[in-house]
């Protein structure tokens, strides 16, 4: 008996921990990507911006899964590039001439 109640809290300990790299392993669908950029661009826009100011458009690079366009009502526009795994990145540069 005392084997097994040494054995249980380890063997739960390991099940949360599986679960736990399995969450962090999964690739965020289009709409939560969308979702926590239009966020991030609320918090950081002026007053009077809103989730409906941003649009998602994919992009030719496949190191860029997608690029997020928020306009706000004053003009300023807000745009994110984001990787496959829905991390940001750094705007691409253009072509050298």
């Amino acid at each position: 008996m005392m084997r097994n109640a040494l054995f249980l809290p380890i063997a739960a300990l390991a099940a949360f921990a599986a679960y736990l790299g399995l969450r962090a392993g999964q690739i965020p669908s289009e709409t939560e990507i969308i979702n926590h950029y239009a966020a991030a661009y609320m918090a950081s826009a002026p007053e009077g911006a809103e989730a409906t100011d941003c649009a998602a458009a994919p992009h030719p690079d496949k190191a860029i899964r997608m690029v997020i366009s928020c306009t706000h009502q004053s003009g300023l526009i807000t745009t994110y590039f984001v990787g496959p795994r829905g991390a940001a990145l750094p705007e691409p540069e253009g072509p050298q001439a």
